[in-house]
């Protein structure tokens, strides 16, 4: 009975260790086989990164046609359209990619007919900042600040930037309580408000507690009128410089001036440029 029970230990001992070295080997081709993946995985991204740099650097320069998420198309100057994916791309600046833009990319290799990858790009120029200096190119500049002082055709204003002295002969005045100091106050002006020898000119005043009016949204010039036609008529106004100023509307909307009459026209846009846009006669 001893012996038979001395067996029974015996294969028990037996099984146990055969569990043992099964699951000790079971570990063992678990992390032979996640280490020869990494050294597959590591491989494989090393024998990419080597096949880009035994690979010549080039660069195409255009202008960006279509965008997506991960696929920019570019157009040179001969109309030569071609795809980069860009997901992995360094760029030149913080500006964001977009319709338009003047970009040069950096590739490995040649270029083929389908997508490419590009490594960098190069923002030359941005559409939309473009777009935003034209924008801001078609009206005149404006400025806010407290008015310090008011002396005739001249009006000193503290702003975040500075002080500075306008020319109001021909400001259009928005206002309720009056032009004068201690008044919070946007003007809209042209030319360079730190010239001393030659004040900018105001052509619109509105203060604060006006900016809430209908003419508060209305931009106005009076002047004498010096030639007119159906659709077109050309200013005068009292400023030391007798400055001339050219409108063009819709036809007969200026039948009812002739030469000699002082006349208001509103208008949008900039008072600087050759001719300005009328929107009506007041």
């Amino acid at each position: 009975m001893k012996k038979h029970y001395l067996a029974i230990a015996v294969l028990a001992l037996a099984l146990g260790m055969t569990a043992c070295s099964s699951k000790k080997a079971e570990e063992t081709t678990a992390a032979q086989t996640t280490e020869a993946e990494t050294t597959t995985a590591a491989e494989t991204t090393t024998a990419a990164a080597a096949s880009e740099s035994d690979q010549d650097e080039d660069y195409f320069y255009g202008y960006v046609k279509e965008l997506t998420d991960q696929i920019v198309t570019v157009e040179d100057d001969e109309g030569k359209q071609v795809k980069f994916t860009y997901a992995d791309a360094e760029f030149s600046d913080d500006r964001k990619l977009g319709v338009g833009d003047e970009v040069e990319v950096t590739f490995y290799g040649e270029l083929s007919d389908g997508e490419n990858k590009a490594v960098f790009i190069d923002i030359v120029t941005s559409a939309a900042e473009e777009a935003e200096e034209a924008a801001a190119e078609e009206e005149d500049p404006v400025t806010n600040g407290t008015i310090e002082k008011v002396d005739g055709k001249t009006m000193t204003v503290k702003t975040e930037d500075g002080t500075y002295t306008f020319d109001t002969s021909i400001a259009q005045q928005v206002t309720k309580g009056g032009i004068k100091a201690g008044v919070e106050a946007e003007i809209t002006y042209y030319g360079d408000p730190e010239d001393e020898e030659e004040p900018a000119m105001a052509t619109r005043i509105v203060t604060e507690d006006a900016s809430d009016s209908a003419d508060a949204d209305i931009y106005m010039l009076t002047g004498k009128v010096l030639q007119v036609n159906s659709n077109t008529v050309v200013l005068e106004t009292s400023d030391a410089e007798k400055s001339i100023f050219t409108f063009v509307g819709e036809d007969g909307m200026f039948d009812s001036l002739k030469e000699g009459d002082t006349a208001t026209v509103s208008y949008e846009g900039t008072l600087t440029g050759r001719t300005i846009t009328a929107t009506g006669l007041q």
